[in-house]
């Protein structure tokens, strides 16, 4: 069964799914809360959420046991991508570096791999975009760089989950989307715990 992206966040959304998507976060638990994000230091906070969210979800796909052979191997290989996005970020950051945030996934998300697949599609869809929308956003030339760099990581990402989602070879589009902080945030946002 295919699941688009509108139906995945509808689901989230009945689900209790949070995220932080596009490059925002709506609102986050025990954490810091954005509404629109202007400032360099607001975009990599959000940015370094999403990073979190990623590492979450990439060791729980892990774990599930649910992927084999290469697609595992690929898995753990993001995953360490990941944790180095959220340390380039962090380290920008310093203390204001969020941490300790809980996420959470529709039900089923980790059964099977296509679950997987679908699920860590629509996060990295929201990321590339959220990235894309980044280098737009950002005054500083230097995190222009870095987001470009990562969502360009991201867009691998992208691709090895969909074709896992699709449980074939599939192609991305030629442009992917741009998102606004606030269509981050409404895209990522169900994920948060």
């Amino acid at each position: 069964m295919e699941t688009t992206r509108a139906d995945f966040l509808s689901r989230g959304a009945k689900g209790g799914l949070a995220l932080v998507a596009g490059g925002s976060v709506l609102a986050l638990t025990n954490g810091p809360a954005f509404g629109s994000v202007t400032a360099d230091t607001d975009i990599a906070k959000l940015a370094a959420t999403a990073e979190l969210l990623a590492i979450n979800f990439y060791t729980r796909s892990i774990r599930s046991g649910k992927l084999k052979g290469a697609e595992a191997a690929y898995l753990a290989a993001a995953l360490q991508n990941e944790k180095d996005h959220y340390k380039a970020l962090a380290d920008v950051l310093g203390r204001a570096a969020p941490k300790g945030l809980k996420f959470k996934f529709p039900a089923g998300t980790f059964t099977s791999a296509r679950s997987i697949g679908r699920t860590g599609q629509a996060l990295e869809t929201a990321f590339v975009g959220a990235y894309l929308g980044a280098v737009k956003a950002l005054k500083s030339k230097d995190l222009k760089g870095v987001a470009a760099q990562i969502g360009n990581n991201e867009s691998r990402h992208l691709a090895i989950l969909s074709n896992i989602a699709a449980g074939t070879i599939v192609s991305g589009p030629s442009f992917p989307k741009a998102l606004t902080a606030a269509q981050a945030t409404k895209a990522v946002t169900p994920f948060l715990a």
